[in-house]
């Protein structure tokens, strides 16, 4: 069957102001459908074209040939992540199931947002901040350049783009301004919790 086609969860506008549609539409049309198609055809050259794109992320990272696939691959699927990790009036305090493991995981909301922004000063150039669920513990991942979790069995609940054209039109080079506004204004906890409940992690 192969890869989906990238889509959108909102429109171009609906995130404004926290991310313009300038940002957005520069993001998604250039940076996520381009390493889509690319890895679209490179799949096709390595006989994978029939795999969905988690799994070709998965075929392709454990094949050293196939590196190139990978990093595209990978790519397309943590932009993926990262459009369902944020919706219109999201942010604010985790709430839920993933609120209250966030709290005995770190004790307070204030100390997880100081975890999550450490780690991400962590990542010296470009990469990916995730939040996701392994064994039976909830971790904060930053991975380089186009790297993702999902190769090392972690189910991903959030996801957030470290990448300059990620935030750049909006914030300059100000990383972490972009993380503030990202926790604050766009974080959909209710997709992180649904994505936690439909895998049955989390339960006590």
């Amino acid at each position: 069957m192969g890869p989906a086609l990238p889509q959108l969860p909102f429109g171009f506008g609906d995130l404004e102001p926290a991310m313009s549609r300038d940002t957005l539409s520069f993001h998604f049309a250039r940076h996520h459908l381009d390493h889509f198609a690319r890895s679209c055809a490179l799949a096709q050259r390595a006989g994978l074209g029939q795999l969905a794109l988690d799994e070709l992320v998965l075929a392709a990272g454990r094949t050293p040939r196939l590196r190139t696939l990978y990093r595209h691959a990978s790519e397309a699927w943590n932009h993926a992540c990262f459009w369902r990790s944020m919706r219109a009036g999201g942010g604010g305090t985790a709430r839920g199931a993933v609120g209250d493991i966030l709290r005995r995981r770190f004790g307070t909301h204030e100390r997880f947002v100081r975890r999550f922004h450490g780690a991400a000063a962590t990542v010296f150039g470009n990469g990916w901040l995730w939040l996701t669920w392994k064994g039976d513990r909830m971790r904060i991942v930053a991975t380089t350049a186009g790297d993702t979790p999902l190769t090392r069995g972690h189910l991903v609940l959030l996801a957030v783009d470290l990448w300059e054209h990620a935030y750049y039109l909006d914030h300059q080079n100000r990383r972490g301004a972009f993380l503030r506004t990202f926790l604050g204004e766009l974080v959909d906890w209710d997709g992180a919790n649904r994505i936690l409940e439909s895998h049955g992690a989390g339960a006590r």
